[in-house]
């Protein structure tokens, strides 16, 4: 796919349209793969294309160093942005495209069955019936942590096409509300209402 666009040529004051090449997001292939970003980094994750890196809030998926090394990626970082992002070449596009199918129906028959196919069929009823395509990655580790309380950090992983790390720093962000909502309500019905009395009368 051809990237194109038109700038002001200030010396003849006309438009002149610059081919800006091939190179691609990851979010770009997501889009011409018809699926969203969360299920593209799971299948390019799992033809090792994408590897996990750092940790905490600074967990990310980024292009394989092999991908790199090979010249068919590239890892940038816009001046003034503190998220980095990646592109890749033509020549990787053709390499997915050779792969994306068969990952895909390797991953999906994995998720036919057992708990994951559960949770993810209750989850994709629950987002439904609320009239939304999709949860935020954030919320639906609780709802699956409220439902599916029996599922490893690494099939919460799976069901929502996240990493296993993602997972488990959002499942601690889970714990830490719960305990101060816990420690608050204790609070509020342990301290005394001030400025009330109670005078009990006999008859």
């Amino acid at each position: 796919m051809k990237y194109t666009q038109e700038i002001l040529d200030r010396k003849t004051g006309e438009l002149v349209t610059v081919d800006q090449g091939d190179w691609i997001t990851i979010a770009e292939l997501a889009t011409a793969f018809s699926v969203g970003r969360r299920r593209a980094t799971t299948i390019l994750r799992q033809m090792d294309f994408l590897q996990v890196e750092g940790g905490g809030r600074d967990c990310r998926h980024r292009i394989a160093d092999w991908v790199v090394q090979r010249g068919w990626g590239k890892r940038l970082k816009r001046r003034g942005d503190k998220f980095p992002f990646d592109v890749i070449s033509p020549e990787a596009v053709d390499w997915i495209k050779e792969r994306w199918q068969a990952t895909t129906d390797a991953i999906e028959e994995e998720e036919k069955v057992g708990r994951i196919a559960e949770a993810r069929a209750a989850l994709q009823s629950f987002t439904a019936h609320r009239g939304r395509e999709e949860l935020e990655a954030q919320p639906a580790v609780s709802w699956l942590a409220d439902f599916f309380p029996d599922l490893t950090q690494q099939q919460m992983g799976k069901v929502l096409d996240v990493t296993q790390q993602l997972v488990s720093r959002f499942l601690a962000i889970r714990s830490s509300q719960i305990a101060k909502a816990r420690e608050l309500r204790k609070r509020t019905f342990m301290e005394p209402v001030i400025g009330t009395s109670c005078c009990v009368g006999v008859a």
